[in-house]
């Protein structure tokens, strides 16, 4: 009996509580059933937009690679202005510099190339920026800010470290610093394998700055 009077006490205390509690338990469980279809619908929009800004990144290299210049302007601007969010915007910022250098449009370039580097997602892109950046820098004359540039460059090391310092040896040349120039180089070259694309160049640039016998270097 006192079992059964326990039984018939909590399901007279569950119906009061329920009376008392039951609207804001079904407000909350209905908040969880729209915070989850809500969360679902987020990440189903997040993965069209990709597959959109992929589409639409494959259209513009296409162009890039054919000439198209209109082309790549409309689907470039359409990734930097409508699909910022994604890591297809700062490389369409990339190769849209590269459209304008070849056009010979350095302020433009500078500007696209200031845009990527902002908005990189990804330490890859982020170096490319920033070298590509501070070489359009010195072709603009700026040498101080292309040297500022890459000063203190958190994280330059790996195969982004001869990069570097073959910039910074190319800014000391310009200034007419040989000796500087060449110790880049040399820091160059020895982050590079003999197989390595683009250290025969390097290994010129190098070579360039080794003053002849009897000689010391010019200032």
């Amino acid at each position: 009996m006192e079992m059964h009077a326990t039984e018939e006490q909590q399901i007279e205390s569950f119906k009061k509580w329920w009376k008392e509690n039951a609207s804001s338990v079904i407000t909350g469980i209905l908040l969880g059933v729209a915070v989850l279809f809500g969360a679902k619908s987020w990440f189903a929009y997040q993965e069209r937009a990709a597959e959109n800004a992929s589409n639409i990144y494959t259209t513009l290299m296409n162009a890039l690679s054919n000439g198209q210049e209109s082309l790549v302007n409309e689907q470039a601007g359409v990734l930097i202005s409508d699909f910022s969010s994604t890591p297809y915007a700062p490389l369409a910022a990339l190769a849209l510099a590269k459209l304008k250098l070849e056009q010979g449009e350095l302020q433009a370039a500078h500007a696209q190339l200031q845009w990527a580097l902002d908005h990189a997602g990804s330490e890859v892109i982020g170096h490319t920026a920033r070298l590509r950046l501070a070489r359009v820098m010195m072709a603009e004359g700026n040498l101080d800010a292309a040297e500022a540039l890459t000063a203190h460059v958190a994280g330059d090391e790996g195969g982004f470290a001869s990069m570097y310092a073959e910039l910074r040896g190319d800014i000391h040349l310009a200034r007419g610093d040989a000796a500087s120039a060449r110790a880049q180089y040399e820091h160059a070259l020895a982050a590079l394998t003999t197989e390595s694309p683009g250290r025969q160049l390097l290994q010129l640039k190098y070579d360039s700055t080794v003053p002849a016998a009897g000689t010391g270097d010019t200032q």
